[in-house]
């Protein structure tokens, strides 16, 4: 289905597009889930940028009734109002602010209006809302999925698993086994569909690749018995002989001995996949293992801990798995293979984990197996949130309630995660052996990954974009499908000569070095599921 547009809708010029995209940043009434004093969290303490109206969290002075709120934007323009709360809504002037650096001061005053004392400042970006109208795809997002694959089809990593049937060890992201594998297989079968011609290597590398990811899957009395590993070393016997000897080589090599738990639920799923593809019932056997595992170990809330030892299968963390982007999808899959009812109440619960805790703090913790566990609001990032709007608009879009639930995650989602414009213009805060990046130089639009790695990703733009269709195919109007568009075809324009679609979008010699294949993967999905929309007009 295409949407559900109003005969209005059909016919908005990009002018129309850029001015309800701007009223609706201005509007309380569609912000982005500002918090209340004594009613929920704030959840933007640490947050560095705002498209929506926002509101932050100070400390009221007892007895005071009166604040002056005073903005400076980036050109030295003051603008102020007063609000009875500290913690009050921009709304007065956030029309009037520009694209920019804003200082913030709030301050508390006597009854006779004089200054009584500064209850807080904050220095953020006020970042432009959607323009309405970007620069054209490159060329067809069809054409574009296929050059991709094609060009990662010729790479000698994916060779290796088509003539050997084992990982290279020259390429070091092999040290993610579960991770990189499950993107392979899942791609793979994707490039089979899109170019019949390709098919049978396509799918040899599916195969050769699932069937190593099993058999190096611990058996038996260990901590973590038929779950894959989330970390691998042993396919490079020498990693400085192989010139594997990198970074990442090294931050798998400090994690050794742990599984972080949202990777084997996506294993489960590409072997699910991959039984319907070839029918081979022993990808089903190991879906099963994998689902029985986290039917057995949930936890009362719904949720798992998020890492756990390979040894002793003890947790050695307090946070809890995210699981709409990694468990639900798996288990929603064993339900639609199996038909038992027990995967179906699996994925309630955990959906009601969603709702009764991430939902109503907001922390949408980032949890990538190659950063830091964090404490609340100190990572966030858009999977979670944008998992759980697509979850709305496919399974409750007759439900108004749920509905505008979906938009306001979306809004938080753009709100944090995606540049229209100009990106913020501060220098990112890379580890000692990475130089910062000047944003100046990124490529734009684009969609962020996560505060710990605040930078243009291509797979985060690409399960951005996902969920602006989703809204769109939901019937939330054209300005969904708009931003959807706007955001492929910059995969489009980004994409080398070559088929590549890089990773970072930060246009320096370091970021274009950093590339993951499992990220263009991502990518690759997307633009097969745009191909659709190429000629639907927002």
């Amino acid at each position: 289905m295409l949407g559900i547009r109003t005969e209005k809708e059909v016919f908005m010029t990009a002018q129309e597009l850029a001015k309800l995209a701007f009223d609706e940043c201005c509007n309380p009434e569609t912000s982005t889930r500002y918090g209340i004093k004594r009613g929920r969290p704030f959840w933007n303490v640490e947050s560095t940028m705002f498209m929506y109206v926002p509101a932050f969290h100070f400390t009221a002075v007892r007895d005071c009734k009166r604040y002056l709120f005073t903005a400076v934007d980036e050109k030295g323009d003051v603008h102020t109002f007063e609000a009875p709360d500290c913690c009050a809504l921009l709304t007065p002037i956030w029309a009037q602010l520009p694209e920019g650096v804003v200082k913030l001061t709030v301050t508390a005053l006597r009854e006779d209006g004089t200054e009584y004392a500064t209850v807080g400042a904050r220095t953020f970006f006020r970042s432009a809302p959607f323009p309405g109208v970007t620069p054209p795809a490159a060329c067809s997002y069809k054409e574009s999925a296929i050059k991709a694959y094609k060009y990662a089809m010729s790479q000698s990593f994916i060779q290796h698993w088509l003539k050997e049937g084992t990982p290279d060890p020259t390429y070091d992201l092999n040290i993610y086994p579960t991770k990189m594998i499950g993107a392979l297989v899942e791609a793979m079968l994707s490039y089979a569909r899109l170019c019949p011609e390709d098919a049978e290597d396509a799918l040899r590398v599916a195969v050769n690749s699932a069937d190593y990811l099993i058999s190096i899957t611990p058996r038996g009395n260990v901590g973590l018995p038929d779950l894959p590993p989330t970390y691998h070393l042993d396919f490079c016997p020498d990693p400085i002989a192989y010139g594997i000897d990198t970074p990442n080589y090294h931050a798998a090599q400090a994690h050794m001995g742990t599984m972080m738990m949202t990777y084997p639920p996506r294993a489960g799923g590409i072997y699910l996949d991959l039984e319907e593809v070839t029918g081979e019932k022993k990808y089903l056997e190991e879906a099963l293992k994998i689902g029985n595992y986290y039917k057995n170990t949930v936890e009362l809330n719904g949720s798992w801990y998020l890492v756990r030892s390979t040894e002793t299968g003890e947790h050695l963390t307090e946070n809890y798995i995210s699981p709409l982007d990694s468990i639900v999808p798996f288990l929603s899959k064993l339900y639609k293979r199996t038909g038992d009812e027990c995967w179906k109440q699996l994925m309630d619960k955990s959906i009601d984990y969603v709702l009764k805790t991430q939902l109503a703090t907001y922390n949408w913790e980032g949890q990538f197996e190659d950063s830091p566990l964090s404490t609340n609001y100190m990572n966030l990032t858009h999977y979670g949130p944008m998992s759980l709007a697509c979850y709305y608009a496919e399974f409750h879009k007759d439900e108004p309630e749920c509905m505008e639930q979906a938009k306001e995650l979306m809004r938080f989602v753009e709100d944090q995660f995606v540049i229209w414009n100009r990106p913020y213009p501060w220098m990112h805060s890379a580890p000692d052996d990475l130089p910062g990046y000047d944003t100046s130089l990124w490529h734009t639009p684009c969609g962020l990954e996560q505060y710990g790695w605040y930078v243009p990703i291509d797979a985060s733009t690409s399960t951005i974009l996902r969920g602006f269709l989703a809204l769109y195919k939901a019937g939330c109007g054209s300005l969904y499908l708009a931003k959807a568009k706007a955001l492929a075809d910059q995969l489009t324009r980004v994409q080398h000569e070559n088929g590549q679609i890089p990773t970072h979008w930060m246009n320096t010699p370091d970021a274009e070095a950093n590339f993951w294949f499992n990220c263009m993967f991502d990518s690759c999905e997307t633009l097969e599921i745009m191909a659709e929309y190429q000629d639907v007009q927002p």
